[in-house]
């Protein structure tokens, strides 16, 4: 065997075994699985992107008085997370014992915000 067919070889076999080991992660994601998918988690208030934004999962406990402003028409008591622009109440589920879903603004990336929620992003839907 001469060096040019010795790589030829070793190329191929090397894709083969690449594409046979993605075979049942491609065949689990088609079946619509994904394996156990990982229980949905609430945004933690005491992160640092979260109070950045002064995100608390009820908005009882806004205390600071310059954050209770009127929006958009609406009383800062009705502004609640699932009456945001940001929520997707679509994908809306319990989580934690809270109702949430998931919020669309980065500090909220990959977990669920409480929908009696609040932060200063609020936005009227």
């Amino acid at each position: 065997m001469n060096r040019r067919s010795f790589f030829q070889t070793a190329l191929t076999a090397v894709g083969a075994l690449t594409v046979f080991s993605a075979l049942p992660a491609l065949a689990e994601r088609r079946r619509g699985g994904g394996g156990a998918a990982a229980a949905p988690k609430l945004v933690n208030p005491s992160d640092s992107t979260a109070k950045a934004v002064s995100y608390v999962h009820d908005i009882k406990n806004i205390k600071d008085a310059k954050l209770q402003t009127d929006r958009a028409g609406v009383k800062f008591k009705d502004q609640h997370c699932d009456k945001c622009i940001f929520y997707v109440k679509a994908q809306e589920a319990t989580v934690e014992g809270k109702k949430a879903a998931p919020c669309q603004m980065p500090f909220a990336k990959d977990k669920f915000v409480a929908a009696q929620g609040w932060c200063s992003t609020w936005a009227k839907k």
